[in-house]
């Protein structure tokens, strides 16, 4: 029994390595800068303080509400390796997905009581979903990787317990508990899963007796003193300021394009062949987990189709419903909720697979789910390039950045323009150590687009015009130089006043722009339709891998 278990868990976690290892020494993009400046900065003695504060404190901006120890110190782990080297960071991220595979295939034995063979499909339909690529190709994304190997563990510990493996189990499940809401506030969720687990598919009948609620007490005292805390430091419990009708509206939007994702795959990626064979094969399970619950006797229906029922609709529910009071959506706010839908293909392969007796059943198991995870691995493919691509097109521009900075003279004015999907939210900490030898800002003069900026655009709209003005009021007439990189290639142009005697009468317009959006349009058009016009492509385009 424990070989064919042995061999599944490394199966999982060389798939895991295997769909990701081409990110390993990818470059930081977007808001990484801003996370890995901050928190490789941070003492190892400062870990008990952000218990009681923001992690990200006010970089961008703006005070978060968010309390998150233990993504915080993962980054601290990883600059002990240098803070500017990626690979420690990428190595924990891939390390964490492979360990929630793992934890996706026990929960498929333990709380849905699948098989080895149905289990090991199940945890690498979720190593290989399409929908993951953000959350471990790209090093922030473990924001939400690092709390669902958490909850998912504190989860697992749990049905162990109910099943009767003693009370150290419990007591494992409680402490993951904590560390999983210290991780992201989504783990509020975590309480009521446990409570409806033990209602579907554990079938324990509610009482009103403190023997029935008594397992749950802890877990509840957790979270009531997790939201406490959060209200006292900042005035809310969970956001519940941004609930209005608009809110409800755009979450239904939201919610069912992260259903698409989960189940079909990536949405624009992949091509029409690799989403068709995605479609017909989630099909395929689906209608045959319909049929299968038709099958059963509704008065008693299976363990299995309980289980089905619980992480198809509850799981992926819960997994969602954090998205109600976020600010945006992203593919990784589902990375927890895909748990759901894997189980479900499990048990869909489950079905078939035990059924024996007829031979064919077991060869169509076998070419549904074989069809399925090849297409989830086109997909994904498709999006990590793209992770690769942006990754490396950043490392250029940061080294592009830091050569003409140190070429320029002092008080110059550098304008730098890059694709958002590359640097959003990245200045000024992409041109700061540890990303560059000096403080490029130190010596010259930098202002960017929008966008790129680490603070918001009121904030953007202060910091250009005091550069711009700066700028303007220096006697000695110092150079201007627009950098602009090709958002597909990674190309660099480069235009200065000496080639082009006109670029300081525009930038000098720039100060004149009416508001903030005349400034932001225009600084645009200079960066992304003069500057490549009339500039000269100095490097060779980023390599592609």
């Amino acid at each position: 029994m424990k070989r064919p278990g042995t061999l599944a868990s490394v199966l999982i976690v060389a798939t895991a390595i295997a769909a990701y290892a081409s990110t390993a020494n990818n470059y930081f993009i977007q808001d990484d800068f801003g996370v890995v400046w901050l928190l490789s900065q941070k003492p190892a003695t400062y870990f008990p303080q952000w218990f009681v504060s923001a992690w990200m404190d006010q970089i961008w901006g703006f005070t978060p509400d968010e309390v998150r120890p233990f993504p915080a110190v993962s980054y601290q782990i990883a600059a002990i390796f240098g803070a500017a080297a990626p690979f420690a960071n990428h190595a924990i991220n891939i390390g964490f997905h492979a360990g929630t595979s793992l934890l996706v295939a026990q929960v498929a034995r333990h709380a849905a009581g699948l098989a080895i063979p149905a289990a090991t499909v199940a945890a690498l339909l979720f190593v290989l979903l399409p929908n993951q690529g953000e959350t471990v190709a790209w090093i922030t994304g473990r924001v939400d990787s690092l709390p669902a190997f958490f909850y998912v563990a504190s989860f697992l510990a749990y049905v162990r317990w109910r099943a009767g493996h003693g009370t150290r189990f419990y007591g494992w499940s409680l402490v993951w508990c904590f560390v999983a809401l210290f991780s992201k506030q989504t783990a509020i969720t975590l309480g009521p899963a446990l409570v409806l687990y033990d209602l579907i598919v554990g079938r324990h009948r509610v009482e009103v007796t403190w023997r029935w609620l008594r397992p749950y007490v802890p877990f509840a005292a957790l979270t009531l003193g997790y939201l406490a805390l959060r209200y006292v430091l900042f005035g809310e419990v969970a956001r519940e300021g941004t609930l209005t009708a608009t809110r409800f509206y755009v979450f239904l939007q939201d919610a069912t394009n992260h259903l698409l994702r989960i189940v079909f795959g990536a949405q624009t990626t992949g091509g029409p062949g690799g989403r068709a064979v995605a479609i017909a094969g989630a099909a395929f399970l689906i209608g045959l987990i319909a049929r299968s619950m038709r099958a059963t006797d509704i008065s008693r229906p299976r363990g299995d189709a309980r289980a089905a029922f619980y992480f198809g609709v509850v799981w992926v529910a819960l997994g969602i419903l954090p998205t109600l009071v976020s600010t945006y959506s992203s593919p990784r706010h589902a990375y927890l909720a895909s748990l759901g839908w894997a189980i479900v293909a499990g048990v869909a392969f489950n079905r078939l697979w035990e059924v024996r007796t007829v031979r064919v059943a077991r060869i169509a198991a076998a070419i549904g789910m074989s069809a399925l995870l090849a297409a989830y691995v086109i997909q994904l493919r498709t999006v990590v390039i793209d992770w690769n691509r942006r990754a490396a097109i950043s490392q250029k521009a940061v080294a592009d950045l830091e050569r003409v900075v140190n070429d320029a003279p002092d008080g110059s004015l550098i304008v730098a323009g890059m694709s958002p999907a590359v640097w959003a939210f990245s200045l000024p900490f992409a041109a700061e150590p540890p990303f560059s030898r000096t403080n490029l800002t130190s010596r010259v003069l930098m202002i960017w687009p929008a966008p790129d900026h680490c603070c918001g655009v009121f904030q953007w709209d202060t910091y250009t015009r005091e550069r711009l003005r700066t700028w303007l009021s220096n006697a000695a007439h110092p150079p201007a130089i627009v950098l602009s990189w090709n958002a597909d290639s990674g190309a660099l142009t480069r235009l200065s006043d000496d080639a082009d005697p006109s670029l300081k009468t525009l930038i000098g317009l720039l100060d004149a722009s009416g508001d903030r959006v005349a400034l932001e349009t225009n600084l645009d058009r200079l960066v992304e339709d003069y500057a490549p016009y009339h500039g000269a492509a100095i490097r060779e385009p980023a390599a592609r891998r």
